[in-house]
């Protein structure tokens, strides 16, 4: 599956911090958590969303700026109501959400220039494999010019491809660019699905309202995944064991190739982002495939459920990433069942298969008075095992 640069359209990304570069997190006042979001959208539809998003501001606030810290917002059900007017603009979100506790404990990057060089290379890495043509866009007053550091990662490490010549960047006064404010905004209330002291009661109303617009929720450090729902631990049904082994070898598969420019590849890692952020949202919820090629969709590669289903998810399988399926949709399995359904699943089609195998020998054989009987060949000793034991059950 190949793409076409000349129909790749070109995408305008937002983008906007939460919390603090400090990593004295134990201090009052300093974010445990670090957050980059970036709103997407596409430049033919630019002019349309801003204009939208200034209407529904005008509707919720006075203020002649849209600040996620303000005290117009402080409300959880005033933010929630904003959002669900948002919701209604087409963006999309991406996101790096950094834990520092976690960062500085367990990764050996005591020195936040380090720290930060790796996010930088986070967004590098991800970022443009979903839109390889991407102008981003940053407040020219941003809190610790955190893109400046990015600009000049990405200048300097970013590999340019047949379909990537090189990165578009552009400063904005945020009070002058309403969807640097909307990215802000959508920082913030992400924020406060993660920032201990910010969780409020109707917190993960917010990533249920935003769901259709995101691709993904980069958590980091990630293994092993942090769940949007609660699994309690006398839960029978989640097997910890089964999902750590399997985060595991998605952990190896997109390290290993997360450098590779092949079309595949990327569609590949699309899919199991967006399959990664749906687990932790809700482990035993099951995603169409229609959902997923949406997401692949972005980057002007359209696909068919039937390639979609050979070339990402049969790949992926065969790279030993355990990804189950029924006719609810995809998943990554987190527990016995649904292990069992995907076994169903498979024998409702198989098992169906080899009983008309059976059949049209035996019609096969009564028409020829036995002169063509294929199952005696040794191509087909395999085929004929499974139609006796079929045949027998």
């Amino acid at each position: 599956m190949q793409a076409n640069k000349k129909n790749l359209s070109k995408k305008i990304g937002y983008i906007d911090e939460s919390g603090d570069k400090s990593i004295h997190f134990e201090k009052g006042g300093v974010s445990t958590f670090f957050i980059v979001s970036a709103i997407i959208i596409d430049e033919n539809s630019n002019s349309r969303v801003r204009e939208e998003f200034r209407a529904i501001a005008r509707k919720h606030t006075q203020a002649p700026e849209i600040k996620s810290s303000s005290k117009a917002f402080r409300d959880i059900d005033k933010r929630i109501n904003f959002l669900k007017d948002i919701s209604k603009l087409d963006f999309r979100i991406y996101s790096v959400i950094v834990d520092k506790r976690k960062v500085f404990e367990d990764s050996g990057l005591q020195f936040r220039d380090s720290f930060y060089k790796y996010v930088n290379g986070l967004l590098d890495h991800e970022l443009y494999d979903y839109y390889p043509y991407l102008e981003l866009v940053s407040d020219n007053h941003g809190s610790e010019k955190f893109m400046d550091g990015f600009i000049s990662y990405v200048e300097k490490n970013h590999k340019q491809t047949e379909l990537f010549k090189g990165p578009e960047f552009k400063f904005s006064d945020s009070k002058e660019e309403p969807l640097i404010q909307l990215a802000d905004f959508i920082a913030g209330s992400i924020a406060k699905c993660y920032e201990p002291d910010k969780v409020e009661y109707r917190s993960k109303e917010i990533l249920q309202i935003l769901n259709r617009h995101i691709l993904h929720l980069r958590e980091w450090p990630e293994n092993p995944p942090k769940l949007f729902r609660k699994i309690e631990d006398g839960d029978q049904k989640y097997d910890q064991e089964l999902v750590d082994f399997i985060f595991f070898r998605i952990n190896e598969f997109v390290n290993a190739n997360q450098n590779r420019t092949e079309i595949e590849i990327k569609n590949q890692i699309i899919c199991l982002n967006y399959l990664i952020y749906r687990f932790k949202k809700d482990p035993y919820e099951y995603i169409f495939s229609d959902e997923i090629i949406d997401r692949i969709k972005i980057r002007d590669i359209h696909l068919t459920k039937r390639l979609f289903s050979k070339e990402v998810i049969g790949n992926l399988r065969d790279n030993k990433i355990l990804i189950t399926s029924s006719q609810s949709g995809y998943k990554i399995p987190c527990c016995k069942g649904d292990l069992i359904r995907f076994y169903n699943n498979y024998s409702s089609k198989i098992i169906p298969m080899i009983d008309t195998l059976g059949k049209t020998d035996i019609i096969i054989r009564s028409a020829t008075s036995g002169n063509i009987n294929l199952l005696e060949d040794n191509d087909y000793k395999l085929l004929k095992d499974l139609i006796e034991t079929s045949a027998s059950r």
